[in-house]
């Protein structure tokens, strides 16, 4: 009797890692710094952002001159890319710190 009750607790475990499991590879938030210079006085910040439904949408400009533009920026320090989604829903940006 105790044989098949420790059989279930295992096959419910083997059971919540198999639901669990898509759901959490599909998960991803990650930052890539694409360009950096020295700091530089009188910072500004323009940002390219691009939703995501179902892996759908268009990709931000990865060169950064889109958000330098948005931003009004003219020298750059840095420039970053930004993934946050999950299951293909979320947001990609690209944004750009300079002066």
């Amino acid at each position: 009797m105790k044989r098949i009750a420790t059989g279930v607790a295992m096959n419910g475990r083997i059971m919540l890692i198999a639901m669990l499991l898509p759901i959490l590879a599909g998960c991803e938030s990650y930052r890539w710094l694409v360009y950096a210079s020295p700091p530089i006085t009188g910072e500004k910040q323009g940002q390219d952002c691009r939703a995501l439904v179902l892996g759908l949408g268009g990709t931000p400009d990865l060169s950064g001159i889109e958000a330098m533009r948005l931003g009004g920026i003219k020298k750059v320090q840095s420039i970053e890319y930004l993934n946050n989604s999950i299951q293909g829903v979320g947001s990609e940006c690209v944004v750009a710190r300079g002066e």
